[in-house]
């Protein structure tokens, strides 16, 4: 019985990996730039943006060049967290650019690739064409810089012929996010915003910010937008210092490039007046690597930076109303 029991099992397993079941070329995808089609599985991916090289190298690619991460406070061009993958895939170290100028395109020839993946970048028309005498490039779903980290991960599975597995991977890390939260019950039922020092005033991301969304896919509360606030830049909107007490949140993040300007930020006479920061239901995000974690929540990225970004929001729970 037991053989017949294995038998059935190896046949299971054998028709979950034929060719049949997984996903036939070539693939067409739609994104804000065009109609790319991917002729055949790719073997050697380039990634432009962020996140789309952490999604090929979760969903089993370990693309063969990708943006270096090298920048203020931080003089890696790889983040742990990709590192990591790439040790855990077995791969040889990828090339990295410099694409803050814009994409590399003699760079990315060199390389040989057969598809590129920029579902969470901005390049341009231009960029796009002439990338795209080289291998087929998948862009942005709308607007440059919007995808969220569950579309590309998404797009990125959709083009590397593995749909399934990346609609898996992102419901994956979706659990581990409600359930790293769900670790503290002082986050329970508490509201939250982050923002930054920008401009001469306090940036108050809005509701459909990546870093907001995140939040309430935790099972925190965002709340609504403060009356003495100006007005909606985008994803954010700007809070006079004078008005910073008047935020109806339970807890305050703020985001900074160093322990210094966070510190100089909440010792501020007007940000050390707001009930929260006084009371201590704040938190300094000012850890450069912590902070890229987040903001580019990524397939890697997630579970390298939220056992440690809800420590720091659980901490600050404990001090609300105190």
């Amino acid at each position: 019985m037991k053989l017949v029991l294995h038998a059935i099992a190896a046949l299971f397993l054998a028709l979950l990996a034929s060719p049949a079941l997984s996903q036939s070329f070539p693939v067409t995808i739609k994104h804000a730039l065009g109609e790319t089609v991917i002729p055949a599985a790719p073997q050697r991916i380039v990634t432009l943006g962020w996140s789309s090289t952490d999604a090929a190298i979760a969903l089993g690619t370990v693309p063969v060049g990708f943006p270096s991460f090298r920048s203020a406070g931080f003089d890696k061009d790889i983040v742990p967290w990709v590192e990591e993958g790439i040790a855990k895939a077995g791969g040889a170290t990828p090339v990295t650019f410099d694409d803050s100028a814009g994409a590399p395109i003699e760079k990315i020839a060199a390389l040989k690739p057969n598809l590129i993946l920029a579902v969470y970048s901005g390049i341009s028309e231009d960029e796009y064409k002439l990338l795209s005498q080289i291998a087929p490039v998948v862009a942005y779903p709308e607007h440059p810089w919007t995808a969220t980290w569950q579309q590309v991960i998404t797009i990125s599975g959709a083009a590397m012929g593995k749909p399934a597995e990346a609609t898996a991977l992102v419901a994956e890390l979706e659990t581990f996010i409600r359930a790293e939260a769900a670790k503290y019950p002082a986050l329970s039922g508490k509201s939250a915003v982050t923002l930054i020092d920008y401009n001469g005033a306090a940036a108050i991301h809005s509701a459909d910010d990546a870093r907001a969304k995140l939040l309430a896919l935790a099972g925190l509360v965002i709340p609504p937008k403060p009356q003495a606030a100006g007005a909606d830049e985008g994803f954010w909107y700007p809070l006079s210092y004078e008005n910073f007490d008047q935020i109806p949140a339970d807890i305050l993040i703020g985001f900074f490039n160093s322990p210094e300007l966070a510190d100089e930020f909440f010792a501020r006479p007007y940000i050390a007046a707001a009930p929260q920061v006084k009371s201590g239901a704040y938190v300094k995000m000012d850890d450069r690597i912590l902070n890229m974690s987040v903001i580019s929540s990524s397939a890697l990225s997630i579970k390298w930076g939220m056992p440690r970004y809800f420590e720091k929001l659980a901490a600050a729970a404990e001090h609300v109303g105190k």
